[in-house]
């Protein structure tokens, strides 16, 4: 387990000012209705495991989640439940993960894939 992030009296924000940062693609893709939780499949399993030993963009490689951004593309493996209709929150899923690349990389044109790993009740 990881310590928490802790920022010292240099890197602490003044109050009454926020910093500007792009959203964490995770949580954006988790507050999605319909969207149970991630669900890593073999494929971002692999391609994070392959970041991880070479030591290189671990903010772009996730279990669940693999964002290339030389390419413009981010794949996310999740578990759907029966709640909203399978495709709406798949389309739901690429626009909201669609907005905060673009926010955190000035890209909007990125290429979203949804992998539907698991459909729950």
């Amino acid at each position: 387990m990881t310590e928490p992030h802790t920022t010292s009296g240099r890197d602490a924000t003044p109050p009454g000012r926020r910093r500007a940062t792009a959203p964490d693609p995770l949580s954006v893709v988790t507050s999605v209705p319909g969207v149970r939780a991630i669900e890593p499949g073999l494929g971002t399993t692999m391609r994070t495991l392959d970041a991880r030993v070479r030591r290189n963009g671990d903010r772009t490689a996730h279990f669940g989640l693999h964002i290339d951004t030389a390419e413009g593309t981010a794949v996310v493996e999740v578990a759907l439940d029966r709640s909203r209709p399978i495709r709406e929150t798949v389309r739901d899923v690429q626009f909201a993960l669609r907005r905060a690349l673009a926010t955190g990389s000035g890209r909007a044109d990125a290429e979203v894939t949804v992998r539907v790993q698991s459909l729950q009740e």
